[in-house]
């Protein structure tokens, strides 16, 4: 392959706006046949914007460094004559092409049609095994020099020398990798890099392997776990530095006996009490003497934890008796057919926008041995949802059987695995998905183990619920119509590839093809015009009522008639039963057929959410919306007020044993809360579940010293915010170790952001915000690296994400984590409690708040190691009777304070 000529563009920006942010600084590298040539770079004065402290600190460009910078009018004929007809190459090339396109469009420079190439594409291509594929990764894993991080010109010249040396390796690679990227290529801007190529590809073998069922593994008589966790036990034979630990001990026993004697048991333990190898052990034990034991975690990070380290090290003491599998829910496995139904026909089955992601899947799918996507570190599937759906394994477009590869279907292969297996490792949600399905998913087991149970309340509410919104429609019927401007000539789409692949004499097939694009695509129109009219109902009204719910249905409240959308997606279903009847017999298109058939089938589905949420009139359900004014945005939510009800009666009658346990399960030392909401005081004859509360060690305690602020007004009042962000900007900036502020809302936060900024600015120190300063998993690695650095977060970074040692050592929590009463599901609670004659604010205002903390809290101190100080600016801790409730989590040892000069003193 040909060695192409390029110039390589790095920008700094004020920001990611497209609109409101500015270019700062332009650097751009000529490549002449892969060899960095001429390079220039030119510092922006913006119009405007002045430079926050964070983007000072990401480039290390100051306010005062672009002062006496030219404007980009003036630099602007420079730049695109330096560029001229070269293509440019960027890493991540959509962001600098497009602010490049707009900045020049601005001073009358036309540079749309330009051809632009992504070297964040070809090394996602090229480097499969890599991390990730940040510009940072990539210079230091492949050996790229780079004078300093984040200035355009050292950026630029390592985006062009990582673009030549992924070409080159992609190049070297075998023929049909390059045949396949040229296929995909054909009629974009990559076909200037990888020549055309007509006819099939050529497959080389796949590398999935058979699974064939197996006999269930022989029952093994296994030794108590006792014997592991006892001084000189098996343990300390195979762990390295194992201690033995009283609590590990009796946790480790107490799963034993209620897998022994069968019934419902919760256990809390506290982070870094090794409860993770405790019922690991114990579930093992059972797993080899012949039941299998489930094993259900909420997050990817403990399942991969699990997976990669804990049940190695425990298999290891079983001598290949435990076998063990992870599943994951079907969608998550590749279908072969799929993909190469797409690769056959990329023009037709792919949008513009999916092209350079389904390039970078591609040498995947002929490497991996399992077909599940999250172990492709070049493919995001949360970015690419539609592109994946056409990709994924589905029941609803199986060819069963009759598919060519069958034998090596990965999603049957993983299950297969875990019928072979006696320990099985899941999520909650694929649990919950398999509840919901009458246990069809996951094979036959008789003991389960929930870690991180505490979120089973809230994902049990989510996954028994039901939401429709605009683009969930749009995205399933995307992909069978032509994208816009495609509808007339080069149509694409399911429909389109089906319609070109039937003979011309054929027409009425043909003709049907046409008339169901047709009616999608006034089904997706029916449903914009009816959320239209709901945006214009509530806009005439004066005020909004609390979170737009609705009881008695859409049409009795908003006068949107749902039975047009509805009739118009009926018919929309029974037009694709015509053409599958018409076209059954033909076996070239028996894959595409099966693909529309699935879609149809989530539309079914989605008519079916559509009547059950607009109809309404449910009183154990919470019917509301989301954005409502704004018919692209609007989600309509109905969600069950208690979800115990399905455990119940779905699940305690017939399980075995069930274990449930988390760091964080208590309220004041007592599971009755918890117990309550999963149903299990009364578990449809089951008898009364076991209760263990493990306590925290007593070091953790003695290395966590809170600070209590009395002096602020309380949070109901209208200065409340100001005084909290004046106690903020008096405090923050002095504090010289690394300090996180968690918030309960969005806006406290940003109104923080904005009075800390210059202060930070001020003093040269890192201030980081959550929906400000980009992803948030840039802004946590950004943190940890960083010393004296601040970081305001809200919502997900109360729990889940880990700063050991330095990474944290003061944590904020400006207000008590109570649940906001304005929201529906909230509300919806609230009212029914009150109708039960029951203390709503004490009886889950207060628990659920108390929980919430008690996960903010547990950001600090994750292990014996680990220490700091925690301040609350909330002074109902101390002023309310129920602030005792909380105290309890810190066993009443705070140090209370009067003022700012007060807390300045706590924390030296």
């Amino acid at each position: 392959m040909e060695m192409k000529s390029f110039v390589a563009i790095d920008l700094e920006t004020t920001g990611l706006d497209f609109e409101k942010d500015e270019i700062i600084e332009v650097a751009l590298v000529r490549f002449e046949n892969g060899v960095e040539g001429e390079s220039v770079d030119y510092l922006v004065k913006p119009t405007s914007v002045t430079l926050r402290p964070f983007i000072e600190s990401l480039t290390g460009i100051s306010n005062s460094d672009l002062e006496n910078a030219e404007p980009f009018a003036a630099v602007a004929q420079k730049i695109y004559s330096f560029i001229g007809d070269l293509p440019i190459v960027a890493h991540n090339a959509m962001f600098d092409s497009k602010f490049l396109k707009q900045t020049f469009a601005k001073v009358g420079i036309s540079f749309d049609n330009h051809p632009v190439w992504d070297s964040l594409t070809v090394s996602r291509i090229a480097y499969q095994n890599v991390p990730n594929h940040r510009l940072d990764t990539l210079v230091q894993e492949l050996g790229i020099e780079r004078s300093r991080a984040h200035r355009a010109l050292p950026d630029a010249i390592a985006c062009g020398e990582l673009f030549v040396m992924a070409l080159e390796k992609i190049a070297s690679a075998d023929p049909w990798l390059v045949n396949a990227l040229s296929k995909v290529a054909r009629g974009s801007d990559w076909s200037l890099v990888w020549n055309e190529s007509d006819g099939a590809c050529e497959f080389p073998q796949y590398r999935l392997p058979d699974v064939p069922l197996e006999d269930a593994p022989a029952k093994e008589r296994a030794p108590r776990v006792s014997e592991f966790f006892k001084e000189d036990g098996l343990l300390s034979m195979k762990v390295e530095n194992f201690q033995v630990r009283h609590n590990q001990q009796d946790f480790a026993s107490v799963v034993e006996r209620n897998m022994h004697k069968g019934g419902l048991c919760v256990l809390e333990a506290p982070t870094g009490s090794g409860k993770s190898l405790a019922y690991l052990v114990s579930a093992a034990c059972k797993a080899v003497s012949g039941e299998r034991v489930v094993i259900s975690t909420a997050t990817r990070a403990l399942q991969e934890q699990l997976w990669n380290k804990d049940i190695p090290t425990v298999a290891s003491l079983f001598d290949g008796k435990l076998k063990a599998a992870v599943l994951k829910g079907r969608e998550n496995y590749l279908c072969l057919r799929k993909f190469e139904e797409i690769l056959n026909a990329p023009q037709s089955l792919l949008l513009s926008d999916e092209r350079d992601s389904f390039m970078a899947i591609v040498p995947w799918v002929f490497t991996t041995e399992t077909g599940d996507v999250n172990e492709c570190n070049s493919f995001s599937q949360g970015r690419n949802r539609v592109l994946w759906s056409k990709l994924a394994s589905s029941a609803k477009s199986c060819l069963g059987e009759k598919c060519p590869h069958y034998n090596k279907c990965p999603a049957l292969a993983a299950k297969r695995r875990a019928m072979n297996s006696n320990l099985v490792l899941v999520n909650h949600s694929l649990f919950l998905a398999d509840m919901g399905l009458d246990f069809a998913l996951l094979p036959l087991y008789e003991h389960i183990v929930f870690d991180e149970a505490h979120r089973l309340p809230q994902v049990s509410r989510q996954a028994f619920g039901r939401t429709i919104s605009f683009f969930a429609l749009r995205n399933i019927i995307k992909t069978l119509v032509p994208s816009k401007g495609r509808e007339n000539e080069n149509r694409d789409g399911l429909l389109a590839e089906i319609e070109n692949r039937i003979p011309v004499e054929e027409t009425e097939i043909r003709a049907l093809c046409v008339n169901l694009a047709e009616s999608l695509s006034e089904t997706e129109k029916a449903l914009h015009r009816f959320f239209m009219k709901i945006g214009k109902k509530l806009a005439k009204q004066k005020n909004s009522r609390n979170g737009f719910t609705y009881t008695s249905g859409i049409l009795a409240e908003y006068e949107a008639d749902p039975s047009a959308f509805i009739e118009q997606g009926l018919n929309a279903i029974k037009l694709a039963d015509t053409l599958a009847a018409s076209v059954r017999a033909q076996q070239a298109i028996s894959g595409l057929l099966s693909d529309v058939s699935g879609r149809m089938t989530e539309l079914s589905r989605f008519l079916q959410d559509f009547e059950f949420i607009t109809k309404a009139g449910r009183e154990d359900w919470a019917f509301y919306m989301e954005e409502p004014f704004n018919p692209h945005t609007i989600k309509l939510h109905a969600s069950p007020l208690d979800a115990s009800a399905t455990w119940k009666e779905k699940f305690y009658p017939w399980i075995k044993s069930a274990t449930f346990t988390s760091a964080t399960l208590s309220v004041q030392g007592d599971l009755t809360y918890f117990v309550q909401r999963m149903g299990m005081d009364a578990p449809g004859g089951k008898k009364s579940p076991f209760l263990r509360v493990y306590n925290e060690s007593a070091k953790n305690a003695e290395n966590r010293s809170v600070i209590v602020a009395k002096f602020l007004p309380k949070p109901s009042v209208p200065e409340y915010n100001d005084a909290v962000n004046d106690t903020l900007a008096h405090i923050l900036p002095e504090v010289e170790e690394n300090t996180m502020v968690l918030f309960t809302s969005v806006s406290a936060m940003m109104k923080a952001q904005a009075a800390l900024a210059p202060l930070f600015a001020e003093k040269g120190k890192l201030l980081l915000c959550q929906h400000v300063d980009g992803a948030l998993d840039g802004l946590v690695a950004m943190f940890r690296k960083s010393r004296g650095a601040c970081l305001l977060g809200c919502q997900s970074l109360w729990e889940g994400v880990d700063f050991p040692g330095d990474a944290l050592k003061l944590l904020v929590i400006p207000k008590l984590p109570f649940p906001n009463p304005m929201d529906p599901l909230v509300a919806g609670i609230t009212n029914k409690m009150k109708s039960e004659g029951k203390n709503a604010f004490k009886e889950f205002f207060v628990p659920e708040a108390f929980m919430e903390l008690r996960q903010g809290l547990g950001r600090l101190i994750r292990s014996e190691e680990d220490s700091g100080k925690v301040l609350i600016l909330d002074n109902r801790v101390v002023v309310e009777h129920y602030g005792k409730t909380f105290m309890r989590i810190w066993n009443n040892k705070q140090k209370v304070v009067g003022s700012v000069d007060d807390i300045k003193a706590a924390l030296k």
